[in-house]
């Protein structure tokens, strides 16, 4: 027996060397509560939970439960940035070790090892080295490729099996995290119909169905128990319809193209070389990459982080060119040092400074807030969490009051909801400078620049995330300490 073969038996170790990949691909960012806006903010959230809020009604945003109750059970374990990191840490080797085992189904042992760790070093560039969602759920994705690929003699022959089902189950639970896995999900789900053919009418329909959406109804019927199905809906369909279009979208999607080109590359030529060998599952793989894609390219916004669902298809499919004697060596090589040299996680000189520079904002703002009566109308929403201080308004994610193309998309009325906030008095506001947005809602921004003529003192302080330095402005001594009734949000 060889190193390779022994190994690839001992699926315990194999995790381990993807979990020390992931944390020697992930570790520069650890600690830094403000790397990413978004994993900050499903960090809030889960904190907002565990106080008693409810998700969509007491604070809001567009994605699913089950990525904030993740964000909540680490942090009823562990309220700690690193907590969740090194959760998420955990998720990105089981997202690495399972691309690894799909890719094994198509190219040798060694080529699929290569695969997951590729996996790992397109996340670093991809805006996965935090928390973001995908980060969790990508590895229920692979579990459901996993199950399909490896049944597809048996779904051809009329059986339907168990590991399916699961499978089914797996990309309904990741719906749970963000809908737009239901592109996948969709395709798994038709997948599976023409692979079982006639066999595939009635009941097993019905059964793959139910199972894949069985998460979401759930959800839906304990919001509709609750009285409160209508801002489920709102939150998690509407509100998706009612976001504008990226002006820059067009843009935004051509470079999103160029940095994935090495990829998409790769991942035709393994096919390419694959093909003559034909392993059964090339083509349904192929076809799944398709998907992925085309889950990202209906987006109304492009950003990096959302090529993180293609990257474990795409990895899969560039196994066989791994598999090559020299070229397939070069080209693991090339695409590794590209994709970490190029990562910001590892622009160490500005990681050095984020952790210092996030600790003089939070003495500051904490100084000047001894009501914690806050806002937060730029960047960092964690400020809430780090300072005791309770959102002011369910919109507690900033974007969601300065963001031209957010107008509306949350059926509530996001100038009167600010108008309200304003009138019960912040004593300090934390503004980033300039207003990360275009188009902008003009209407707050001049409301809120009313409102800072009345504050006292201002202080402007830098500080560091996954894009670099960014410009903060405390404004405080703002109105009166004392208690602030938190109104309901306008509709």
């Amino acid at each position: 027996m060889t190193i390779g073969e022994g190994m690839e038996r001992r699926r315990g170790a194999v995790f381990a060397l993807f979990l020390l990949a992931a944390l020697a691909m992930r570790w520069p960012a650890f600690g830094e509560w403000n790397y990413a806006v978004d994993d900050q903010y499903f960090a809030l959230v889960g904190r907002r939970l565990l106080a008693g809020d409810l998700l969509y009604v007491d604070i809001w945003d567009r994605k699913p439960p089950l990525l904030y109750l993740t964000y909540a059970a680490i942090a009823w374990l562990n309220p700690s940035t690193l907590a969740y990191q090194l959760v998420a840490t955990g998720f990105a080797a089981l997202g690495a070790w399972g691309t690894a085992r799909i890719a094994r189904l198509i190219a040798p042992f060694a080529a699929a090892l290569m695969a997951g760790i590729a996996y790992l070093a397109l996340m670093t560039r991809f805006g996965g080295g935090n928390g973001e969602a995908a980060v969790f759920y990508n590895p229920l994705m692979l579990f459901t490729a996993w199950s399909i690929a490896t049944s597809i003699d048996r779904l051809r022959a009329g059986e339907l099996p168990r590991r399916v089902l699961l499978g089914m189950l797996s990309a309904g639970l990741a719906i749970g995290f963000k809908q737009s896995a239901a592109f996948e999900a969709v395709f798994f789900g038709i997948a599976v119909l023409i692979l079982l053919g006639r066999a595939a009418l009635g009941w097993r329909a019905l059964a793959l169905a139910a199972i894949g959406a069985a998460p979401m109804v759930i959800i839906g019927i304990a919001y509709a128990v609750m009285g409160h199905f209508p801002a489920l809906w709102q939150a998690l369909v509407l509100s998706n319809f009612g976001r504008a279009y990226d002006p820059g979208r067009i843009a935004r999607g051509l470079a999103l193209a160029g940095l994935l080109l090495l990829p998409f590359a790769l991942a035709a030529a393994g096919y390419w070389q694959a093909r003559s060998a034909r392993p059964a599952p090339l083509d349904f793989l192929a076809c799944w990459a398709l998907a992925a894609i085309a889950g990202v390219a209906i987006f109304p916004g492009l950003y990096l982080h959302y090529a993180l669902p293609l990257l474990g298809p795409l990895m899969i499919l560039a196994a066989p060119l791994f598999a090559r004697p020299r070229i397939g060596a070069i080209a693991f090589i090339a695409l590794i040092a590209l994709n970490l040299t190029t990562s910001d996680i590892f622009a160490l000189p500005v990681r050095a400074k984020a952790r210092p520079a996030a600790a003089a904002l939070v003495a500051q703002v904490r100084a000047v807030t001894p009501g914690r009566h806050l806002l937060v109308f730029g960047m960092p929403s964690w400020l809430y969490a780090e300072i005791g201080a309770r959102p002011p308004s369910i919109l507690a994610f900033p974007a969601h009051f300065y963001e031209g193309a957010e107008s509306g998309a949350s059926g509530i009325d996001e100038v009167a909801e600010l108008a309200r906030v304003l009138r019960a008095g912040p004593e300090t506001v934390v503004v980033q400078e300039p207003i990360p947005a275009a188009p902008r809602n003009e209407a707050n921004i001049a409301q809120l620049a009313d409102y800072l003529r009345q504050c006292s003192q201002v202080r402007r302080l830098g500080v560091y995330d996954h894009d670099g330095e960014k410009r903060m402005a405390i404004y405080s001594s703002c109105a009166r300490v004392g208690p602030v009734p938190i109104a309901a949000p306008v509709r």
